[in-house]
């Protein structure tokens, strides 16, 4: 027999399918800022949430990924299965936003998404339409603009950043306020903020969360929030393992959703990452708890929104000084492929003459249509503080880094998963079984250039990337660029099994 708990989920989730629906054929239908911002509104609870800007302050390309490896249901549906699971019309902007499939058409047609200046015009909409909003930053911000340019005055305004920093919400984070408290229209709102647990300075307990749940829920909290940075698949486990949680904002994947995931009556929204959404919810109270609840996935498409003025001010322009220019499209996103991983991993052979090249997952970085050129900003954000640096290792060793990113990638535990792709080589082939055991999902090791396989006691020159340490990777990909002018580049095969 179901929970009241899960009834009353059940419950607000037909009511969410409803409006969503009927927002989407408008948002479909028209094209325009009035439309991005088309919104009925409910209750008198307002949050919005955004994510995981890792840096990115001007408007960008990021095609959204062809193939995520895990269960078939969200947030791993892709292409045709993410249309039909949210009703998206195809070669529709929401198509362009939400798929890969046609994206460098769909792109150059619907123009780059994102942009702080955007953003902050979107917030300030929504703030001047609806007094006391609650703007809530999930955190990998990667910049300090962030804070500056989209914190509003407002009394009920909190940052609440979710990672170790001072002002962050982090209850798994020693001596950091596990929770901020809002009472917009007088209902007590609790924001309790989780950082993410692979950091140095954090851990993680269940059994410790749920009691400052009940805390706040003791203390008077009538709708409780998590402003999470554990990853989507880790806030689908507290939705299931954890009691009195209302709303969960999944942080650090990167998954953008329509409609909120619905897990045993706790709501989950996921806003992307690099700016492209900001989502609005919309939660009515009523004998003290939450009734209703109502989404609103916002794409910030910036040539619709009209960039803040004074924010635009801010951002600048940004180094568009160009290196060279993409031959084929370079994005990031899927869970074994990728070609901006194959090109850094191409550019560190080229550079170093090593025999293989391991790159592992970017955190950040924009796609370059075909024909598009390179800019030195682009090669900044793939780059980061990273430096190319070589090593001998055996062919064992080779094996042990990839099991640990294959671990970190696949693991069962969804509170062990570091990301939600896998390192990349360059020079070199594998097959991987990604639901294998920890230890045992990498083999049939391939060096390209001989195509005989590398024995485990064998040594080979391999580039790698670290902190301190040899070539700046910027440098290293300006020369490769620089010196060919058009660029392509092919990830190199890599089997999955099962």
């Amino acid at each position: 027999m179901p929970t009241r708990r899960e009834v009353l989920g059940q419950t607000i989730a037909a009511g969410v399918g409803f409006a969503l629906s009927a927002r989407r054929a408008v948002a479909q239908d028209r094209y325009d800022q009035a439309a991005l911002l088309d919104f009925y509104p409910l209750g008198d609870i307002t949050l919005l949430h955004f994510s995981d800007l890792r840096g990115m302050v001007l408007p960008h390309h990021l095609r959204p990924a062809a193939v995520r490896y895990g269960p078939d249901r969200v947030p791993n549906l892709t292409g045709e299965a993410m249309r039909i699971r949210y009703g998206i019309g195809g070669r529709t902007p929401m198509d362009a936003a939400m798929t890969a499939e046609g994206f460098d058409a769909l792109g150059a047609v619907y123009g780059p998404m994102g942009g702080l200046a955007q953003m902050a015009t979107v917030i300030g909409a929504i703030r001047s339409a609806r007094p006391g909003t609650i703007v809530l930053d999930g955190g990998g911000s990667g910049t300090a603009l962030a804070g500056h340019l989209l914190k509003p005055e407002a009394e009920t305004f909190d940052r609440a950043v979710p990672q170790p920093s001072p002002g962050a919400l982090a209850a798994n984070a020693a001596d950091q306020p596990d929770h901020a408290t809002f009472t917009p229209g007088g209902a007590q709102v609790a924001v309790i903020g989780l950082a993410d647990p692979h950091r140095p300075d954090t851990g993680f307990s269940l059994a410790a969360l749920q009691q400052t749940i009940a805390a706040r829920r003791a203390a008077g909290a009538q709708v409780v929030v998590l402003l999470s940075q554990m990853g989507f698949e880790a806030d689908r486990a507290l939705a299931s393992g954890l009691e009195g949680v209302d709303v969960i904002f999944s942080g650090r994947s990167g998954h953008a959703l329509p409609e909120p995931e619905v897990v045993g009556g706790t709501h989950i929204v996921a806003s992307g990452a690099q700016g492209r959404f900001v989502t609005r919810v919309d939660i009515a109270v009523k004998n003290g708890q939450m009734a209703d609840l109502r989404q609103g996935l916002i794409p910030i498409f910036s040539r619709l929104i009209r960039p803040d003025a004074a924010a635009l001010q801010v951002v600048g322009a940004g180094d568009d000084t160009p290196v060279g220019t993409a031959a084929d499209m370079l994005h990031h996103r899927d869970s074994f492929s990728g070609t901006w991983k194959a090109l850094i991993g191409d550019a560190m052979l080229a550079e170093t003459g090593a025999d293989v090249a391991l790159v592992p997952p970017l955190r950040a970085a924009e796609t370059i249509l075909p024909g598009q050129p390179i800019l030195s900003r682009h090669l900044a954000q793939v780059s980061g503080d990273r430096h190319v640096a070589k090593r001998g290792l055996t062919g064992a060793a080779i094996a042990v880094l990839l099991e640990a990113a294959a671990h970190a990638a696949f693991a069962e535990d969804p509170f062990a998963r570091q990301d939600t792709r896998m390192m990349r080589a360059a020079g070199l082939s594998f097959a991987i079984a990604p639901g294998a055991a920890e230890g045992t999902r990498i083999s049939d090791l391939t060096l390209r250039a001989t195509g005989r396989r590398l024995d485990p006691v064998e040594e080979v020159t391999v580039a790698l990337l670290q902190g301190r340490d040899g070539a700046p990777l910027a440098q290293v990909l300006a020369r490769y660029i620089t010196r060919r002018g058009q660029v392509t580049a092919t990830p190199a095969p890599v089997t999955v099994q099962g």
